[in-house]
């Protein structure tokens, strides 16, 4: 009865090491991804790249971290961040505030396929 006793709580300890092992490198996980969503949007592609994808999106709250880190805290009203987009043609690049500088700007995203 004695060994099997010692047998028990050897083996609840190790469960227990498991588990808490287990939290830390999702915990870990979550911080990495958090951070990464934060990062630019080609720094984020080399990333997600290297991951493997069904077991980033089956493990963690993946759309809910996305949401949150891509938010960003602009209001209606405000004006557009300034950015910069390379010419399809390779020749340079497009400032946006060059661009409102000399016209008012319509940005539309979204797909005419």
């Amino acid at each position: 009865m004695d060994l099997n006793h010692k047998v028990w709580s050897r083996t609840k300890k190790v469960i227990a090491g498991a588990v808490v092992a287990l939290a830390l490198v999702y915990a870990a996980f979550g911080a990495f991804m958090w951070q990464t969503m934060h990062r630019s949007p080609e720094d984020f592609a080399r990333v997600m790249a290297r991951l493997p994808q069904p077991a980033v999106f089956l493990i963690f709250p993946f759309e809910a971290f996305w949401t949150h880190a891509r938010a960003g805290d602009l209001g209606v009203g405000d004006p557009a961040p300034d950015f910069v987009l390379s010419k399809l043609d390779k020749s340079g690049t497009v400032h946006l505030s060059d661009l409102n500088a000399k016209q008012p700007v319509v940005l539309v995203f979204g797909s005419y396929t």
